[in-house]
């Protein structure tokens, strides 16, 4: 262990530790180096004087009874590129308040901070480059100015880009999270779904019973102009109907020999090349949400919607009864007839359609 005498006070004195060469510990073997750093104490700043293996010296405002005190210190080595900073358990060994001179001693020369403070002594002494693991670094060698300026300016130049690229990838991320959490909240709030079934058809012709009576022929094989159904009324007079396209027909879910009302559904006659339509019905309250300005959306593969108008088919003749309504929709359907489908309303303000509909974009979904 190494031992402190009078002798120690005046080589600690500032003034009198000068030149290079490395001075030699009492006791022990370990040089010490004036390699520049500095070291902070209880928040107060002091100079590096020498610095060995075991210990260090430094100089500063020294406090009276610092002498056998137990510190932790931060050892600071500022060089060109980076600096370093090392906390160190220490022992103030000897402590002068008139020359600010004090002698630290580490308490355990082995710890961790051993590696570092070995490499900076070796590198310093032996005249090398001072690295860190390889990322940081300290260049010395000169460089002729023909190759310096466009290697300078091409680093400047990638480290342009990054910034603006990395700028444009945090807005672009903030964006499309801010869009997220506006759908989310749009469809959590101001989204509903339509109770009645809907079910995919081709648009048609929907052929209406022209009189009171019973179904006494039905030819759903009919082409243009002949006839296709044929209803007795109770005065005897039979009412006979002709296909108006080569259509495809279908009932109305009435059958031969039922009995139906003016006015009621018989049959759906559609071309094979119509347009999709979805037909569906709905409630009084939903019906008021249409009146205060909601948008019907019919809900198609992958959570893709697409937007339609509304058309009732009748008025109500029982109240509180869904209405039976017509969904065109704004795009054409991918979907086959009969396949049932979920309508949407949606009464959203302005801005949020706006977020969804640059989402919607984004993610490429219609």
């Amino acid at each position: 262990m190494t031992t402190i005498d009078h002798r120690e006070k005046e080589l600690l004195s500032v003034d009198k530790l000068t030149g290079d060469t490395p001075d030699f510990a009492e006791a022990n073997e370990h040089p010490r180096l004036r390699i520049p750093f500095s070291v902070t104490i209880d928040g107060r700043a002091y100079e590096g004087v020498t610095l060995s293996m075991v210990g260090a010296r430094i100089a500063g405002i020294a406090a009276a009874n610092w002498a056998g005190a137990t510190k932790l210190a931060i050892f600071r080595f500022s060089f060109k590129e980076f600096w370093l900073s090392l906390p160190i358990d220490v022992t103030v060994a000897s402590s002068d308040s008139e020359t600010g001179a004090i002698a630290l001693r580490f308490r355990d020369p082995t710890g961790q901070h051993m590696p570092q403070i070995r490499y900076l002594l070796n590198s310093w002494l032996a005249g090398d480059h001072v690295t860190m693991n390889g990322l940081l670094g300290v260049k010395e060698v000169a460089e002729s100015d023909s190759t310096s300026a466009p290697k300078t300016a091409l680093k400047s130049g990638n480290a342009i880009l990054a910034k603006v690229g990395g700028i444009l990838g945090i807005s672009l991320a903030t964006v499309g999270l801010f869009a997220f959490i506006a759908t989310a909240l749009s469809n959590r709030l101001f989204v509903t779904q339509v109770e009645g079934p809907a079910v995919v058809h081709r648009q048609g012709l929907t052929m209406k019973a022209t009189a009171s009576g019973q179904i006494d022929f039905i030819n759903l094989d009919a082409a243009a102009g002949q006839p296709v159904y044929s209803i007795l009324s109770s005065t005897g007079v039979s009412v006979t109907a002709s296909m108006p396209c080569d259509c495809e027909a279908t009932l109305a879910g009435i059958e031969r020999g039922a009995t139906v009302l003016a006015g009621q559904p018989i049959l759906d006659a559609t071309r094979r090349d119509a347009p999709l339509i979805v037909r569906s019905s709905l409630t009084g309250p939903e019906l008021r949400k249409l009146a205060a300005g909601a948008t019907a959306e019919i809900e198609t593969t992958g959570n893709s919607r697409v937007e339609a108008k509304i058309v009732l088919e009748r008025t109500a003749t029982n109240p509180g009864e869904p209405l039976p309504v017509t969904l065109f929709p704004a795009q054409p359907l991918e979907l086959p007839p009969g396949r049932p489908v979920v309508v949407h309303l949606d009464n959203s303000p302005e801005f949020l359609r706006f977020l969804k509909a640059g989402l919607s974009h984004l993610w490429g979904s219609k």
